[in-house]
Formats: structure tokens, C-alpha cells, sequence
């Protein structure tokens, strides 16, 4: 499907894609955090970081199809400002067998959708568990995020793990 341009990809997704996808999301904050100077606060303070959405539920059962691939981050709070939680950034996943979608003409491949949150953690507390206590929380975000698995990218000792 290299090149292949569709609403929807169906290609099932494997744990190498998932550290390509972690890879790519990576990089891009990296540049955010140079950009944005309150996104650049939580520079050191990546938590976790997560496949979700559609593309999660694709990972979970190979019949949903990838539109994008949608990575959250999550950040420990601390910065007197917290991280630009309505932000959405976007970047290219670049040339792959999942192609890309119609709409995003300017783009080599699927697009990878970023958003974040600065969200509290307890000394000694995992990441994921830091997650999971947020997703549990009555946030709008994390009402929405919890109804579709999410997959941890980063940290490596979490990778591939299911966070809810």
C-alpha cells in the first residue's frame, strides 16, 4: 500500500510500526518544545507516551482501519503554566505501506496527530498508573480517550503495554 491513498488503512499494525510511530512523535516534540515556549517546559517531563484513538483500536483489533495516527503525551505537571492542553500538532509519518489519506495532500504518508497534558503524579508513581488515574478522572479529555484502547509508545519499560 506504499503511496496508496485511501480514507482508511487497513493494514494491521505491528510493534515495530508502534516504535516507528514512537520515533516520529519523538522527533516532532523535540521541535514543538523549540517552538512553543510553554510546550518547552515540559521538555524534561514526558510521563508516557501513547497510541490511541482510532489507531489503537486498529492495534487492538485489525478491523477499524487508520485514518491518522493519534499519540498522546502525557507530562508531569509542575511549570506554572500547564501544557498547551487544547494544542493539536501534526506531522508525517512519512512513505508506508499504510499510505495516506486523501485529504492530506502535503503529506508522504499517514498523518500523526499530537496532544498532551500535564497531569499530576505522585512521588514513586509509575507513569502508567499516573495515566490511568487521569483517564479515570472526569476530564472531557479523558472520558473521550478512555472508551478506545491506548497503547504505551515511551516509556520502554511500558512499551506496547495497555494502559486501559
Amino acid at each position: 500500500m506504499d503511496g496508496e491513498v485511501a480514507d482508511r488503512s487497513y493494514e494491521l499494525l505491528k510493534p515495530a510500526d508502534l516504535e516507528r510511530i514512537a520515533s516520529v512523535a519523538m522527533r516532532a516534540f523535540a521541535g514543538i518544545f523549540e517552538r512553543a515556549p510553554v510546550a518547552g517546559l515540559y521538555r524534561d517531563r514526558m510521563l508516557l507516551l501513547a497510541l490511541a484513538q482510532g489507531s489503537a483500536l486498529h492495534y487492538f483489533n485489525g478491523a477499524n482501519g487508520i485514518k491518522d495516527f493519534d499519540v498522546w503525551a502525557f507530562f508531569a505537571a509542575g511549570p506554572p503554566k500547564s501544557f498547551p492542553h487544547r494544542k493539536r500538532w501534526c506531522t508525517d509519518f512519512g512513505p508506508s505501506r499504510f499510505g495516506r489519506h486523501p485529504a492530506d495532500r502535503n503529506y508522504s504518508g499517514r498523518r500523526v496527530d499530537l496532544m498532551g497534558r500535564s497531569i499530576a503524579v505522585a512521588e514513586g508513581e509509575l507513569p502508567q498508573d499516573a495515566v490511568r488515574r487521569w483517564l479515570a478522572s472526569p476530564a472531557k479529555s479523558a472520558i473521550a480517550l478512555r472508551q478506545k484502547p491506548i497503547y504505551c509508545l515511551f516509556p520502554s519499560n511500558a512499551f506496547g503495554e495497555r494502559i486501559n
